[in-house]
């Protein structure tokens, strides 16, 4: 894997994992305070690799979780 591969999961991974925390999702001001400070791909990187706002793929993600939560409280 490439490291800008390995950039952008690095980037997704915390993303997601602050929407998980959050329970919402965070502005492209939020998340480009914390990208900086914390060395992830800004929001417009993020949205131009995902070819999508990064406002959607926030949503995205947010369902997934959504999802997988639901099916955690099945079992």
């Amino acid at each position: 894997m490439a490291n800008y591969e390995q950039y952008y999961q690095k980037s997704i991974m915390a993303l997601t994992n602050l929407i998980r925390e959050t329970k919402g999702v965070p502005t492209e001001k939020e998340w480009n305070r914390l990208a900086g400070t914390d060395n992830y791909l800004t929001s417009q990187s993020l949205g131009f690799i995902a070819q999508t706002k990064f406002s959607e793929l926030c949503k995205k993600i947010y369902k997934e979780i959504q999802k997988q939560n639901k099916k955690e409280k099945v079992k």
